[in-house]
């Protein structure tokens, strides 16, 4: 049988880019001659290499880079205070509509000096109550399916749940539950050794702190409930769980200097290949028979996902890619890892360069071209084969795309995501930061009003005061080909001060040594290099503008501890973020200060606040009254440089323009190219005569809900 490109069979065109310089032939690892030698032949195959393998390499590389930036592995990370915003080292395509926990896993008992929790095949998960304080514990393999989901829609609960975390060569693995030490223990078993923890916990990043939903409320009553333990701690703490001291680890400059060569896809195919080989030797793909294989679906514990199109057996995810592998091989790729073709050359490299890069712009191409038309109002979603992907061509095409798109995602009952880069299409309507935009969600319909319904408030699962038990929210992101962490949260984000006050007092300026002195403040944590902040009262007296953003521009000092620390810190006008080569800012805490302010001896009191980043708006600001509605009851939302006449401050999400980024870095020119999107996390169930963007059990159509029209205003 001939063999079909994956990029092609997923309906893509990208015309093959022309490989620079090749890595030396001489300087990496040979394996056997290969009997593909005509490098027209290679590009293809090498396409397809990348297609299949972006994903294992991706889990591989990225385990590496979080060790070393978030947490240790099998142990999880996240500042429970910090929602994610452009200054931060939130999850990739970081979501400000939850907090994170995050851990990288490596159940195959394989020592981690650096981690206390290394060297096992067993981890001890445990969850928070869930009925009322929603979340959901996505687990994901090396290939970035989705084996498990616990939390709110599968497994409410109203006391703390336990899990066994195990991989797939476990004494534990075949089984469902387990009873240890006379305590039976819910089984997760993860089809490969390498895998991915993610925890989404709803929170409010734009409420005050003393809201029940605020970022500080969710820390101390749900995100400092959950623990990972080894099976081994468990005992010795006699079966409860050891909750961490901190899931905040502050890298190192020598952990970031050295976190630095996994951030990003490699350029070179060669060190892609190597790496995926890597993946591939470290996490082997399962067998049929690899943990809980060929359990009838009707007995499958509900906090584990099934293969994609299962109809009657439970197979593992990511069971079923043998033959792909065996189709790449010629490559030089094997299970055992990978190795350069002796009897190779200059132009084969070429040719392997090629491939890879052509890969890479197909399946760029096809992110942006995902189900887009007139009929989803130009927004690209996918509703099926996504969280856990087909072991097929496109199955591979698309989970290529969701790691190029942030990562990973969940199953489609437990969100969807949405995205929109062109109003109609076209790469003449491309969204950019300059321009300004609306979208109106409507009432929703009335009870068998035509469908699908177009525009409306997303249909979610509500709960019985008529809110989402989980959210939906719509974000800004930078798009960047140059670099796989993005899209980006964008710094424009702290332009909107509608949900930000200045509401505290500073303790003391020291004007010879152009300083402030502040108390903890209410939101947010302790200032760092970074912090975005404005002043209120006074402001004017000290040298600064009122209702203005600034950022702290120095490390800041500290005295005391607790509620009494002070900090003492330096204030600029500007921060520049370190720009990726596409000349895009990169979303973390990286970056420098600019135009220091002079401040000023004044006399007299002078208030200040931590700003809120506006970088996401949606049904935790209707929820708090906080966005604004319509006369007819419906919502619009503006998307602009600056606040559009006429419309509300709180439905305002900044975007970053050319004058914007004209006035931090000094630069003309730089790429304003914005992606909005559309998160529902726990929609209504797919329904042939309800709205819901899941498909719908007959299959008449993609989906019974589409998201509202995107519009250039002016």
């Amino acid at each position: 049988m001939k063999r079909k490109a994956i990029v092609r069979a997923a309906g893509i065109s990208a015309a093959a880019l022309i490989a620079t310089i090749p890595a030396t032939a001489s300087a990496l690892p040979k394996g056997p001659p290969s009997p593909l030698t005509n490098p027209a032949a290679i590009t293809e195959l090498a396409a397809d290499a990348y297609t299949w393998g972006v994903a294992p390499e991706f889990v591989y590389r990225f385990l590496k880079y979080n060790a070393l930036r978030t947490a240790p592995v099998n142990m999880l990370g996240g500042k429970g205070t910090q929602a994610a915003a452009w200054n931060n080292l939130a999850t990739n395509a970081g979501d400000a509509s939850v907090l994170y926990l995050n851990s990288m896993l490596d159940l195959s008992g394989r020592k981690y000096p650096s981690s206390q929790n290394g060297g096992t095949k067993e981890l001890v998960l445990t969850v928070p109550p869930s009925a009322n304080n929603y979340y959901v514990v996505n687990v994901l393999d090396s290939f970035i399916n989705s084996t498990g989901s616990m939390g709110t829609r599968t497994t409410p609960s109203n006391k703390r749940q336990t899990y066994l975390v195990v991989g797939p060569t476990s004494q534990y693995a075949n089984k469902r539950t387990a009873r240890i030490g006379g305590k039976v223990f819910r089984v997760m078993t993860q089809d490969t050794n390498l895998g991915w923890i993610l925890i989404r916990i709803r929170a409010d990043s734009l409420v005050p702190s003393s809201n029940p939903a605020s970022v500080n409320a969710v820390d101390e009553t749900v995100v400092k409930r959950f623990a990972l333990n080894t099976l081994a701690q468990y005992q010795r703490n006699r079966y409860r769980p050891i909750y961490p001291k901190t899931t905040s680890y502050p890298p190192s400059n020598q952990q970031i200097q050295r976190s630095q060569k996994w951030a990003n896809a490699p350029a070179q195919a060669t060190a892609f290949m190597a790496q995926l080989g890597q993946s591939l030797a470290q996490s082997p793909m399962p067998s049929r028979n690899t943990g809980i294989g060929n359990t009838p679906l009707k007995l499958l514990p509900a906090w584990v996902v099934p293969q994609a199109n299962a109809k009657k057996l439970y197979q593992n995810p990511s069971f079923g890619q043998e033959r792909q592998l065996r189709l790449l091989k010629p490559l030089g790729l094997t299970a055992k890892g990978w190795k350069l073709p002796r009897n190779w050359g200059t132009d084969q490299l070429n040719a392997l360069q090629a491939g890879y890069e052509k890969g890479d712009a197909g399946i760029t191409d096809l992110s942006t071209a995902v189900g887009v038309s007139a009929a989803t109002n130009y927004w690209s979603f996918l509703n099926t084969n996504i969280g856990t992907y087909p072991n097929n061509l496109l199955g591979y095409a698309f989970r290529a795309v969701i790691v190029q798109e942030g990562g990973s995602a969940n199953v489609p009952p437990d969100a969807v995501y949405a995205q929109i880069n062109q109003t109609a299409g076209t790469t003449a309507t491309q969204m950019v930061g300059d321009s300004t935009y609306s979208m109106t969600f409507t009432p929703p319909p009335a009870p068998g009003a035509p469908l699908p319904a177009n525009g409306t408030m997303p249909p979610m699962v509500n709960d019985s005061s008529g809110n989402p038990k989980g959210f939906w929210s719509v974000h800004l992101y930078q798009t960047d080909p140059t670099e796989s962490k993005a899209p980006y949260l964008t710094q424009a984000s702290v332009l909107n001060l509608a949900y930000s006050q200045a509401n505290q007092t500073v303790v003391s300026v020291d004007a010879s040594a152009e300083t402030i002195t502040v108390n903890m403040p209410t939101w947010g944590g302790a200032p760092i290099a970074s912090t975005p902040i404005f002043f209120g009262t006074g402001a004017s007296a000290y040298g600064f503008k009122p209702n203005t953003p600034y950022y702290v521009a120095t490390t800041p000092t500290t005295s005391g501890s607790g509620s009494t620390a002070t900090y003492t810190f330096k204030v600029s006008a500007t921060w520049q973020q370190q720009l990726s080569p596409g000349n895009v800012p990169i979303q973390g805490p990286d970056g420098t200060p600019a135009n220091m302010v002079d401040i000023q001896a004044g006399s007299g009191t002078l208030q200040w606040g931590p700003i809120q980043p506006v970088s996401q708006l949606g049904s935790q600001q209707l929820t708090s009254g906080q966005l604004q509605k319509n006369a007819d009851g419906s919502v619009t939302l503006w998307i602009g440089p600056t606040l559009p006449a006429g419309a509300p401050a709180t439905n305002w999400l900044p975007s970053p323009s050319q004058a914007y980024y004209q006035q931090v870095y000094g630069k003309a020119g730089m790429p304003t190219n914005i992606r909005p999107l559309l998160r529902m996390y726990y929609p209504t169930p797919g329904s042939d005569t309800e709205p819901s963007i899941l498909k719908p059990p007959s299959g008449s159509m993609q989906s019974t809900w589409v998201p509202p029209l995107v519009t250039k205003v002016g």
